[in-house]
């Protein structure tokens, strides 16, 4: 009789850590996409609302900037975009959007005027791939004394498995809001 009670405890309690480690797994997943989530929208906080007259001075002002080896550093920047985003991005990926797309919105809506204002954000993640995430933003912008529009700007963003963070980020369309910010 204690041998049969035994086993029903050895069942009952295999079942239960079963049920439990199931309940962690799924739970742990969820939380990877909120934190996914919340670093695409980190970023786009940061890209659109301003422009961040810091960013503008620490990336154009030629007082923070030396040559070394026949190279242009800013030392000054290169700490700014580490405190800003270094968080969310890898090393090569953080670079690589800085290099492309990092600086434009806030540069364009700095020399002609414009604060950028962020709305809204949409995100899916990808059915088919894990660390794949497609986003919608809401961003208005506006000159000085003008009217407030409203440009929905699209873009992808992969995660590294490896490191929890963002490695590529790329925006795609903009329904035009980097030629308005041009004008």
């Amino acid at each position: 009789m204690l041998n049969k009670n035994k086993r029903i405890m050895l069942v009952v309690l295999s079942f239960g850590m079963l049920l439990f480690g199931l309940l962690l797994a799924g739970c742990s997943q969820t939380g990877a996409g909120d934190f996914d989530k919340d670093a695409i929208e980190e970023v786009l906080a940061i890209q659109f609302n301003g422009p961040d007259e810091e960013f503008i001075d620490v990336m154009w002002n030629p007082e923070y900037k030396t040559v070394v080896d026949g190279a242009e550093v800013n030392e000054k920047f290169d700490k700014y975009i580490q405190e800003t985003y270094g968080e969310y991005f890898t090393e090569s990926a953080l670079d690589t959007f800085m290099r492309t797309f990092g600086g434009a919105y806030q540069s364009f809506a700095h020399s002609n005027d414009y604060t950028l204002n962020l709305k809204g954000v949409t995100i899916e993640e990808s059915e088919k791939v894990s660390n794949k995430y497609t986003f919608t933003a809401q961003v208005g912008y506006q000159k000085e004394s003008g009217e407030e529009e409203i440009a929905d700007v699209e873009g992808v963003v992969l995660f590294s498995p490896a490191e929890k963070k963002i490695g590529k980020f790329q925006y795609g369309n903009d329904s035009g809001l980097s030629d308005e910010l041009r004008k």
